[in-house]
């Protein structure tokens, strides 16, 4: 073999390999958006994660200030939406540890300030406890590609409404409970 067509070779060779190195892998897609029914109508109350009398997931919501609307005296969670039945429509939410607490968005964040945190301390949290199983019902869209949007602000929500009223949930979301 020439000198030449080697050093291409090799060199082709390198370029091959070095770009098939920087390729990235499949990347985990995020959990779906989420249609669950809960024991009480708990929309507007905010949730931790417990999982074996542990609490692993405190949300910060004075630090998540993106996820809220901010109006006349009001505290919208925009990650969160009613639809017909009793059905919400989350996109942050986990069938297996969610616990909901009495404490609505703007009590948690005040709460969070009083208790000078970005937090709240796990004893706050266990006073403010309401149903550590609150779930009915539970679907997720585990569907891939996505059927719908991963933000609950993009999902059309008539969309949603008509295949609750057609009973068809079962059919495009998965049921976890």
């Amino acid at each position: 073999m020439k000198p030449f067509n080697f050093l291409f070779s090799l060199y082709l060779t390198s370029l091959l390999l070095i770009t098939q190195c920087c390729v990235p892998k499949d990347e985990a897609l995020p959990p779906g958006i989420t249609i669950y029914k809960t024991n009480g109508d708990c929309f507007y109350l905010t949730t931790v994660g417990i999982k074996d009398n542990q609490i692993f997931r405190i949300p910060s919501y004075t630090l998540s200030t993106n996820k809220f609307i901010f109006s006349d005296q009001d505290t919208i969670y925009k990650y969160r939406k009613k639809l017909i039945s009793g059905y919400v429509l989350d996109c942050e939410s986990d069938e297996n540890y969610d616990v909901f607490l009495d404490l609505n968005f703007k009590q948690h964040m005040i709460l969070e300030k009083a208790c000078e945190r970005t937090s709240l301390p796990d004893d706050t949290i266990r006073k403010h406890i309401l149903d550590e199983n609150p779930y009915i019902e539970f679907y997720r869209d585990n569907s891939i590609p996505r059927k719908f949007n991963q933000l609950t602000e993009d999902v059309d929500t008539a969309e949603i409404n008509q295949i609750i009223r057609d009973g068809k949930l079962e059919e495009f979301f998965t049921r976890l409970k």
